[in-house]
């Protein structure tokens, strides 16, 4: 085994043209002859390591991350396995696809060569080749942080010299775009990516329990009715009086048990059918097996986001259900990335909701204000009032409309009756992190994601249409077919 300090100094501060030689790295190295259970001592005695080197006679072979380490460490029986295993037996088991790149490479384009990999792959440490035969490691958020660096410089450096340098100033101002453009689709490819496998783990966890259930409920329900006609016929043919049976029959209440027991097998089967339905939902809301264009019905993917969302359109104490009206035309297939338009439905839904939501508790408060102010004398007024103020208030409610142009594109309207926004707030809405929800409740990028997916992804447009006390109404507009060049623009995970 061979180990040295493991860090090399991070120079600072950085500039736009910084390269990774630049950045923390890492170069704890095993040999591959080593147990396996060195690796977990570095990682315990060093908890930033990202991951080790491991060598043959002092030549790089491969590395093993920490979190891929974990991960296969922590499965039942490999500690035993791999502990006192020679090392390369362990990274048979572990080996990934490795990013190497040279020590001088741009930060910049260290990052984006990092979101072009799998997102199984968007957490592994990048391997970067300091000198002909020597390697370290980069940790993948070690390249967030140098990119705030640079943006923070580059902000600063635009701001002095905008005054002086106009030509300087305008290509700061592309490189800021520019990173904040990457630095978004970091943070929402890291999110996106754990929350996809995770939901997609749980689908596939409640879909076999629920498929044996269902599955046999048909069975349970030949057999039940196959024991209530031998009782009939057992009842035709032998009707004497038998004191034991009879008590036992008023015992468990039989008369009633024959008349409940299909009612039972029924309601079974219908709650086994609402669970496979929601999970055929999340599986095809995730679409992970998807990640290429194809052709897909746009219905479905609003269908299956509107049903997820259940829990929040329902009712609660204080707070009325939000109705959903669906006017959907005749529309072909549509050529798209179905999990990324799955997305931007469930972004714009989600901020209606949370409106109707915010609008209907201000109109509460406001009614409990006015009927506190109200003396006793004036009770009988009140109630009348307040009944036709309920008749005549408007239920919360989102329509979702579809429809063909041109037979070219399809556009697809979400609106919601809700309190609106400002013409200020309108112009701001897609821009990143922009958000007018309370600290902790809102990032400020889903609409500016959605925004990218619609326009960029997919050479669409995506408007939205308000006015204070008029409600929200959002057009999204996609070719049916995209062109050749769409194809091969990079895509969020």
């Amino acid at each position: 085994m061979y180990e040295n300090d493991g860090l090399s100094p991070l120079k600072s501060p950085l500039g736009l043209r910084s390269t990774l030689q630049e950045l923390t790295l890492y170069d704890f190295l095993l040999e591959s002859e080593c147990p396996g259970n060195e690796v977990a001592k570095i990682f315990q005695a060093n908890p930033l390591v990202p991951g080790i080197i491991i060598t043959k006679q002092g030549k790089f072979t491969g590395m093993i991350s920490r979190r891929r380490f974990f991960e296969h460490m922590s499965r039942p029986y490999s500690l035993e396995l791999f502990s006192q295993q020679p090392l390369f037996i362990l990274y048979r088991f572990t080996k990934t696809d490795m990013l190497v790149l040279d020590r001088e490479t741009s930060i910049m384009t260290a990052v984006r060569q990092s979101l072009e990999r799998s997102p199984e792959l968007i957490h592994e440490p990048i391997v970067v080749q300091v000198e002909p035969e020597t390697y370290k490691l980069l940790d993948v958020h070690q390249l967030l942080l140098s990119q705030l660096q640079i943006h923070e410089l580059s902000t600063v450096a635009m701001r002095e010299s905008q005054a002086q340098l106009r030509h300087q100033a305008q290509q700061l101002e592309l490189a800021l775009l520019e990173l904040q453009r990457t630095q978004t689709q970091l943070i929402q490819t890291e999110k996106m990516s754990s929350l996809g496998q995770l939901v997609a783990g749980v689908a596939h966890e409640i879909n076999n329990p629920i498929g044996f259930i269902y599955s046999n409920l048909h069975h349970a329900k030949e057999y039940t009715e196959g024991l209530m006609r031998m009782l009939d016929i057992y009842r035709q043919h032998c009707p004497e009086f038998i004191p034991e049976i009879a008590a036992e029959a008023e015992k468990i209440e039989l008369d009633y048990l024959v008349e409940d027991l299909p009612k039972v097998l029924n309601s079974m089967q219908q709650g086994a059918e609402r669970v496979r339905d929601i999970v055929l939902s999340l599986r095809n809301f995730c679409r992970l097996d998807e990640a290429e264009m194809k052709q897909v019905n746009i219905h479905d993917g609003i269908n299956n986001t509107i049903m997820l969302l259940q829990s929040q359109l329902k009712g609660k104490p204080g707070l009325e259900a939000i109705a959903i009206h669906k006017e959907y035309s005749d529309l072909p297939l549509v050529h798209c990335y179905p999990g990324q338009l799955n997305q931007v439905f469930m972004n714009i839904l989600v901020n209606a909701i949370y409106a109707l939501v915010e609008s209907n508790k201000h109109e509460n408060v406001d009614k409990n204000s006015q009927n506190k102010s109200l003396g006793e004398q004036e009770q009988s007024c009140t109630n009348s009032q307040s009944s036709l103020s309920n008749s005549t208030r408007l239920i919360p409610a989102i329509r979702v409309r579809t429809e063909l142009i041109e037979k070219k594109k399809v556009i697809i309207k979400i609106s919601d009756n809700g309190p609106g926004m400002t013409e200020n707030v309108r112009k701001r809405l897609f821009d990143p992190f922009f958000t007018t929800k309370p600290v902790g409740q809102g990032t400020g990028l889903g609409l500016s994601i959605s925004y990218e997916i619609v326009v960029n992804q997919h050479g669409g447009e995506l408007k939205c249409f308000s006015e204070p006390g008029k409600g929200a109404e959002f057009a999204i507009e996609i070719p049916l077919q995209q062109s050749p060049s769409a194809q091969i623009l990079p895509r969020f995970a």
